[in-house]
């Protein structure tokens, strides 16, 4: 039967009959050996010096009689023989079992041999040699199909995930990628099932911190960040307000390019007035709705009483525009900001009471903590603040990095960026993409399609972040004909011996030729089966993935522990409320 559907197999070849006379001979001879170990006990047999062939002929005609032990042995060793050809056919059948329709293309991928440098032991070697030992072997991919070797990649390589909804990613992936590292983890995600699962084992490494400011998960704001802590002068005030208008806008946004520009330099100046003051960020929504502020609010005045002269004029030139000129730039920039009018936001961003902590960037990439950032697309979505979150720890740590002798965190910042385009939005993540990677900054991108990161980093944008990926897997669950082609190409061709078979009257003939095909065609590629991947990775030839659930891994026990403990403390408030409505 063909491996996969709508495709036939080829014609046999002329060697498939003397396969099996091969199988036939080889029982017998067994068969022969077993009489012949049996015979070796009967005295009548032995003393006469008889080649081996000639006893078990004898035995087999019945010339000589059996013993009791002859028999004994000769069933025993028969026994024996028949039990390990079960044992071997049972694990073979098991094995089969296991394999996916798409295993068999294996054997024309990566070889043991090529993923080698990927394999346990020369990994945690690596991660030796990168002063990263202390954060564990590497970052965890998947097995090797076919030589079941699990797979890590180095602790200076940056990965990017393609694969579509219900395909094993978080439980194989991401949940693996969280709670394995040693380091200090940030981990981003839509839904709280990757946050129940790794929080518990995550809390054994250090603190967890959980930023669910849209109310996802039901997490209380135990802690608060500002993003002004994040601005210090200009620079960073505009890279603050990139932020705001990535997560507000898609990346093929066709604003008007001067109402734009000014938008964007005018809300820089006023975040930067803000930090400078120290005010809270609510003011810059407040200012965002008054173009003409009184006298004692100004941000203007306070720029120019921090020593911004230069600043503060040209957002005083802004404030002084025709008054439709006005209301065109500040009317761009007030939906960019819309987020911080939220009030469910407001206990993340601002602490009045100074009761809670301040979580710290610069602490965090020096501990082994844990933060999670919850968002989701759609109305109300407060992916600014966790796109924003996300750039300044990133920033730290590239600072802090650049400050060591090695140039690189030891152990390694790992960043597992589930949906990323929905909570990561952040358009100079692609250009700094690769940086980060030798710095010992480790980011995995999770994508549910290539047109989701079309939309969030433009189409330059995702190029480059594919392009400057150590790691590119694709998943099952995708259906973009477009991109599949390009990865189609990139998985390459193999050489099929292709046999054609011809009958004439009295004779059969059977032609054999070498034909190049290609390997994961477009439709393979759509279909691929639950379970299995394929990662284009540096250096090495497309590899077949088996994507191991997180239920064999050492720590399953501990994952659905916490699995249980947070769902069940999630669900009680809800099981409360309905009671008490009876």
């Amino acid at each position: 039967m063909a491996p996969e559907p709508n495709r036939r197999s080829e014609p046999a070849g002329s060697d498939t009959p003397w396969l099996v006379l091969g199988g036939v001979l080889l029982a017998l001879l067994l068969l022969a050996a077993a009489v012949w170990a049996g015979a070796a006990t009967n005295p009548a047999l032995t003393g006469r010096g008889d080649d081996p062939v000639t006893v078990v002929l004898r035995v087999l005609t019945g010339q000589v009689p059996t013993t009791a032990t002859q028999t004994a042995v000769t069933g025993a060793l028969l026994v024996l023989l028949v039990l390990s050809g079960a044992v071997l056919g049972l694990t073979a059948l098991r094995h089969r079992r296991g394999r996916s329709r798409v295993d068999y293309k294996a054997r024309w991928l990566a070889s043991s041999r090529d993923v080698h440098r990927l394999t346990q032991g020369p990994a945690a070697a690596d991660s030796e040699r990168l002063g990263a030992g202390g954060a564990g072997v590497g970052v965890t991919l998947g097995t090797h199909l076919p030589s079941s070797q699990r797979l890590w990649a180095s602790w200076e390589s940056v990965q990017v995930w393609v694969m579509g909804p219900r395909s094993g990613k978080t439980t194989c992936v991401c949940i693996p990628q969280v709670v394995e590292p040693a380091g200090p983890v940030i981990a981003t995600s839509n839904k709280p099932d990757l946050v129940d699962a790794t929080r518990g084992p995550r809390s054994e490494t250090g603190v967890v911190w959980v930023h669910d400011v849209q109310d996802i998960i039901g997490e209380p704001a135990s802690w608060w960040w500002d993003p002004l802590s994040f601005v210090v002068d200009l620079q960073t005030a505009e890279k603050l307000a990139d932020v705001f208008i990535s997560s507000a806008t898609s990346a093929g946004d066709t604003q008007d390019a001067y109402f734009k520009s000014a938008g964007k330099e005018l809300l820089a100046r006023l975040l930067l007035a803000a930090a400078l003051a120290g005010r809270p960020i609510t003011d810059v929504q407040r200012w965002a709705n008054t173009p003409r502020p009184s006298a004692d609010d100004n941000p203007a005045r306070l720029l120019k009483d921090h020593g911004q002269d230069a600043l503060a004029l040209a957002l005083d030139a802004t404030q002084r525009l025709t008054e439709k000129q006005r209301d065109g730039v500040y009317g761009t920039m007030r939906p960019w900001i819309g987020v911080l009018a939220n009030r469910q936001l407001l206990p993340w961003i601002t602490d009045p009471a100074g009761t809670r902590p301040h979580f710290d960037p610069q602490a965090f990439i020096s501990s082994t903590d844990t933060v999670y950032l919850i968002s989701k697309e759609g109305e109300g979505s407060a992916r600014a603040l966790t796109a924003a979150l996300t750039m300044a720890i990133l920033t730290a740590a590239e600072a802090h990095a650049s400050r060591q002798p090695t140039g690189r965190l030891s152990p390694a910042l790992t960043a597992v960026l589930d949906e990323a385009a929905n909570v990561c939005r952040w358009r100079a993540l692609p250009d700094l993409y690769s940086h980060y990677g030798s710095r010992g900054i480790v980011l995995s991108a999770f994508f549910q399609s290539w047109a989701q990161g079309v939309e969030a980093y433009g189409a330059t944008g995702i190029d480059k972040l594919w392009s400057a990926a150590n790691v590119r897997v694709v998943g099952p669950g995708l259906a973009e004909e477009k991109f599949l082609t390009v990865v189609s190409s990139l998985i390459g061709d193999y050489d099929r011996l292709k046999r054609t078979s011809s009958q004439q009257r009295t004779t059969r003939s059977t032609t054999t030729s070498v034909q190049r095909q290609r390997l994961f065609d477009v439709s393979d590629l759509a279909a691929l089966p639950l379970g299995r991947a394929v990662a284009l990775i540096s250096g090495v030839p497309a590899v077949l993935l088996q994507l191991d659930h997180h239920s064999t891994r050492p720590y399953a026990g501990s994952v659905t522990a916490s699995q249980a403990v947070y769902e069940t403390a999630r669900a009680r408030p809800l099981g409360l409320a309905l009671e008490s409505a009876r």
